[in-house]
């Protein structure tokens, strides 16, 4: 296939440039009479390339060489050295930005050398290289999109040239577009565009793997799935389909086809197509009828900055006395078009795009000023948690940003506190106890939410520092009556009280899940039986007065 066929050029340059390289390389070694002879291209963090050549029945050490790291690199590496009376020399050649290549010989046993051939055959080699490189980039965008690095129309021109359609046992077709994505590129930026067609294609590539999923155009998508089962093939289109649904809210469609007999690809490309226009078709219908208005992601950034997100409180509650002791911060979203929002739309576009950190960081500013306001005020300062999202815990800069915004408000991080979740499906155990120290390192206190939902578990006990606790709504619903139940959250509060931190009961609705709540030894309760989510202002006059 055209594939294979690339692959076989790019090991052919390759090889190429190995020959090139040892010949210089060898070269070098024999005049300088060293024991080994080095190219390397390195910046400031770590080594990108090694070439070596050393002396007979001397034991080869790229491997080791590219493994070190910048505090373990011999002097050769980390500076130039031109003293001929010393066992090694090196010189260097400036590649770019913190990119630096290298030409150097170890353990030279010939003295009195110049460094006249190191310093004129450097800046040939580091050029060759980067013409090899230039010249991969090229040959791979001949046949791969550059935005998305998907296969492009040439590489399934190629196909259709090389394919034995004779040989196929079985093949699926899938035809995907991107609805009005020039009007989206016109009225909010072609960022915005391509992060959408990224995505789609990530999806794609994710729900078709091993398969060869192709961009055709600017807003069209083409997957073909040889042999393939049709069971298979349209459990795919519906997963993927959902997953799509989530991401654009309607703004793709797809068509698709399938055939195991007398197949023939032009044809079955076709079908698929025709079937996804006629989507599309009914998609711009129901919009002019109004019926789909999407939530973009320009408009919840908007949004965000505007203020149209609405910060409310939740009161939590000390068990025993059951005293207001703090608050849980949530969000109420209000869009200028569609009025209030069903939260798991646009939370789940925010996830997708990975913007949920946008809004995650707002709502922790949000907390910030609030609690500047209080003490300003004179007021009676409690804590507040915020919930970060798989997304924002992904967030590098997470623990940076927690402290730029304390250090900006003058707060104490003593009423700061975040909420992560363990069900998150991108953030495994190990992964969110790393970005839970990174929060606490802020000197914010962390709160494990969700606690005994469908996908948590006890081993995140043992892994994570945390502060508190928070036992899932659904352990609290089924405290009354249910022994199982009243194990599992008594089980939960020893081990946390062992362990130093607090355990919170969510979905509080009754006074006889309170009793229980008591009884258990119960930290902290929130739920209806309170209160449910109220602006600050709200909260201000019922709680802290």
């Amino acid at each position: 296939m055209i594939l294979g066929r690339i692959t076989m050029s790019e090991k052919d340059k390759l090889r190429s440039m190995v020959e090139l390289m040892n010949d210089a390389l060898r070269t070098v070694r024999d005049y300088y009479d060293s024991e080994y002879a080095y190219y390397v291209e390195r910046d400031d963090e770590e080594i990108t390339m090694v070439y070596e050549w050393c002396a007979e029945n001397i034991p080869w050490q790229r491997d080791r060489i590219k493994m070190l790291s910048p505090d373990q690199f011999p002097k050769w590496l980390r500076e130039e050295v031109t003293d001929t009376t010393e066992d090694s020399y090196s010189v260097f050649y400036p590649m770019g930005e913190n990119q630096k290549a290298i030409l150097a010989v170890v353990n030279v046993h010939r003295g009195g050398c110049d460094l006249s051939l190191l310093r004129s055959l450097l800046p040939y080699i580091s050029q060759t290289t980067v013409l090899q490189k230039l010249q991969r980039q090229q040959e791979y965008l001949s046949y791969h999109d550059d935005l998305t690095g998907l296969l492009n129309r040439n590489s399934f021109v190629g196909y259709l040239s090389e394919v034995n359609q004779e040989a196929l046992k079985s093949l699926g077709a899938v035809s995907v577009d991107v609805n009005g994505l020039k009007n989206f590129n016109k009225e909010f930026g072609r960022e915005y565009g391509d992060e959408v067609v990224i995505r789609v294609g990530e999806v794609l590539e994710e729900f078709f793997k091993g398969f060869m999923v192709f961009r055709m155009t600017g807003d069209e998508y083409l997957i073909l799935a040889e042999n393939i089962s049709y069971e298979q093939f349209m459990n795919r289109i519906h997963s993927s389909g959902e997953k799509l649904d989530n991401i654009s809210l309607g703004l793709v469609t797809m068509g698709y086809a399938w055939e195991k007999l007398d197949i023939n690809i032009d044809n079955l490309v076709m079908d698929a197509g025709n079937m996804m226009r006629k989507e599309k078709r009914k998609y711009y219908k129901n919009l002019k009828k109004g019926h789909h208005e999407p939530i973009i992601k320009q408009d919840l950034l908007d949004d965000i900055e505007q203020g149209n997100f609405i910060v409310c409180l939740k009161p939590v509650l000390e068990a025993e006395s059951e005293d207001v002791v703090g608050a849980e911060a949530v969000v109420r979203y209000h869009h200028k078009d569609l009025g209030i929002v069903d939260p798991g739309r646009y939370l789940t576009l925010l996830e997708e795009t990975k913007l949920s950190h946008y809004l995650d960081l707002y709502v922790f500013e949000e907390v910030c000023k609030t609690l500047r306001r209080w003490e300003n005020e004179g007021r009676m300062m409690l804590p507040i948690s915020v919930n970060f999202s798989g997304a924002t815990l992904r967030y590098e800069s997470v623990g940076d940003k927690i402290l730029q915004m304390i250090e900006k408000y003058h707060v104490s991080s003593e009423y700061l506190q975040v909420e992560v979740s363990e069900t998150n499906q991108e953030m495994n155990p190990e992964m969110l106890a790393e970005t839970s120290n990174k929060i606490r390192k802020a000197n914010v206190r962390v709160l494990l939410d969700d606690f005994g939902a469908k996908d948590s578990s006890f081993s995140i006990l043992s892994i994570m520092e945390f502060d508190g606790l928070k036992l899932d709504k659904g352990i609290t619903s089924n405290i009354v009556g249910n022994s199982r139940s009243r194990i599992v959250a008594k089980a939960v509060i020893d081990i946390c009280r062992r362990l130093g931190a607090s355990v919170y009961a969510c979905g509080v609705e009754t006074q006889d899940q309170l009793n229980v709540m008591q009884e258990l030894g119960c930290d902290y309760v929130q739920g209806n039986l309170f209160n449910k989510a109220i602006t600050i202002e709200t909260f201000e006059v019922r709680y802290m007065q």
